[in-house]
């Protein structure tokens, strides 16, 4: 579908939209928006996808918001396997995706992921159920990622996310990632020579997905003043900025 859209044969994406036929039947976008965009790294490479999640952890705008990455979940780590679970369910909680890396030593880092998209958390809870559930005695592993149009309000037990088992740095490991900021990344991949010709594929499909959708950057005051002075003044007369 993913090449549907990239080539025009398609405007399935508009039933995502918020400003979509309100007549239409209503449909679980947030699912076929993960299934869609996660769906085809389960055909990549582990080196590939630890590439791209190490991008996009390393966001400076995600950084900005969830502070330091812990330094222990990064280092001298070489995945030589990945697995992708959609939707698992544990104690009657499902979050949208569990990502788990394995090394030729049998060490692990996983991801566990959470996905909105015109939605807060199902509740105040929704994100330490997930933590508490599915990471419980792997939190030094482990990462939670919380990928939305807009970050959250910390939550109150932000302490839960700051792991203090043995061995473990005790930075914040709930990680709020903007839509934005997850294209950001991925343009930037597809402009890099030194990553693979399938990551780079998926990375310009994807982002050109998540273009239809509206997910664009913001280009700046600058930018803005360029586009309305190249309108020309008979084209719209009373059309005028800061006049003076």
């Amino acid at each position: 579908m993913l090449h549907a859209f990239a080539r025009n044969k398609s405007k399935a994406f508009n039933q995502y939209l918020p400003t979509r036929n309100p007549s239409e039947q209503r449909i679980n976008s947030e699912d076929e928006i993960t299934s869609l965009v996660f769906g085809p790294l389960e055909f990549l490479s582990a080196s590939d996808n630890w590439k791209i999640w190490k991008a996009i952890l390393q966001n400076n705008a995600s950084l900005s918001i969830s502070g330091s990455l812990p330094p222990d979940f990064l280092a001298d780590f070489s995945p030589t396997s990945v697995t992708y679970d959609f939707w698992p369910k544990k104690n009657r909680v499902e979050p949208d995706l569990v990502v788990e890396f394995l090394n030729d030593l049998g060490k692990s880092r996983s991801l566990l992921i959470e996905l909105k998209w015109d939605a807060p958390p199902s509740g105040e809870d929704q994100l330490r159920k997930q933590w508490l559930s599915f990471q419980d005695g792997k939190h030094a592993s482990s990462l939670h990622l919380f990928i939305s149009k807009r970050a959250l309000q910390e939550p109150a037990d932000l302490h839960l996310w700051s792991c203090r088992e043995a061995g473990a740095s005790i930075e914040n490991r709930l990680r709020q990632i903007r839509w934005h900021d997850f294209k950001h990344e991925l343009v930037q991949q597809v402009l890099r020579r030194d990553a693979s010709m399938s990551l780079r594929k998926w990375c310009e499909l994807t982002s050109g997905f998540l273009h239809h959708l509206r997910i664009r950057p913001f280009v700046g005051f600058f930018r803005t003043l360029q586009l309305a002075t190249a309108i020309e003044e008979e084209v719209n007369p009373h059309l005028v900025f800061w006049s003076k």
